[in-house]
C-alpha cells in the first residue's frame, strides 16, 4: 500500500516556478545577533534610554544593529540604511533597512548620549557573569593622550615619530 501510495505521488509533481532571488550578505550577522541577545544589549538600553517606544523600532533594536554594522563592515557611519539593505539585516534582526535611516540613527545615538558609562558597565557585567570571564588579571587602562605641536624633524624617524615631552593641550596634570 505504502509502495501505490508514493507511486502516485511521483505522478503528480508540484512545478515551482522562482520568481525572483534576491540575494544578501550574511557573514557574521547571526553570530553578532546571538551574542548581542544573550547579553541582552537591545533590553538594557530600552531599559535605561525608554522614549523609543513611539518609534517602530526601539532604541535598543538600532543600537544592536548599529554593532553588528561596526563588527561586519566597520567603514564611516554613513548609509547604514544601504548596508542594512545589502545585508540580511531584516532577516536576522527583524529591522526593515527603510527604518536604519540618519534621523533615526541620530535619535538612537542622541538616547543613549548621556548613560553611555553605566550602558558599558551594564553591558561588561552581563558579559563577564554570563560567559565566565576571569577579571582578576585584567587591567583597563583609560589613560588618554593627545599630541599638538609640531616636532623637530632632525633625529627623527618617520615610521617612529618620538614626541617630547610638554603639557597636554586640555590642561590637565601629567
Amino acid at each position: 500500500m505504502a509502495w501505490g501510495r508514493a507511486l502516485s505521488l511521483v505522478e503528480h509533481r508540484l512545478e515551482v516556478a522562482v520568481t525572483s532571488v534576491v540575494e544578501k550578505r550574511l557573514g557574521a550577522l547571526p553570530v553578532a545577533a546571538e551574542f548581542l541577545r544573550r547579553l541582552d544589549v537591545a533590553g538594557i538600553v530600552d531599559g535605561v534610554c525608554p522614549g523609543g517606544a513611539s518609534a517602530l523600532v526601539m532604541h535598543g533594536q538600532v543600537i544592536e544593529a548599529l554593532v553588528a554594522n561596526r563588527l561586519t563592515s566597520p567603514a564611516p557611519l554613513v548609509r547604514v540604511e544601504d548596508w542594512a539593505r545589502c545585508w540580511a539585516v531584516e532577516e536576522v534582526f527583524g529591522i526593515g533597512p527603510g527604518l536604519l535611516n540618519g534621523d533615526r540613527l541620530a535619535r538612537a545615538l542622541d538616547a543613549i548620549a548621556p548613560h553611555l558609562e553605566n550602558l558599558a558597565g551594564t553591558v561588561r557585567a552581563r558579559a563577564i557573569g554570563d560567559f565566565g570571564i576571569d577579571v582578576a588579571r585584567m587591567h583597563w587602562d583609560m589613560t588618554s593622550m593627545s599630541v599638538h605641536g609640531a616636532f623637530p624633524v632632525e633625529g627623527q624617524d618617520e615610521d617612529f615619530p618620538v614626541i617630547g615631552y610638554g603639557r597636554p593641550k586640555d590642561r590637565r596634570s601629567i
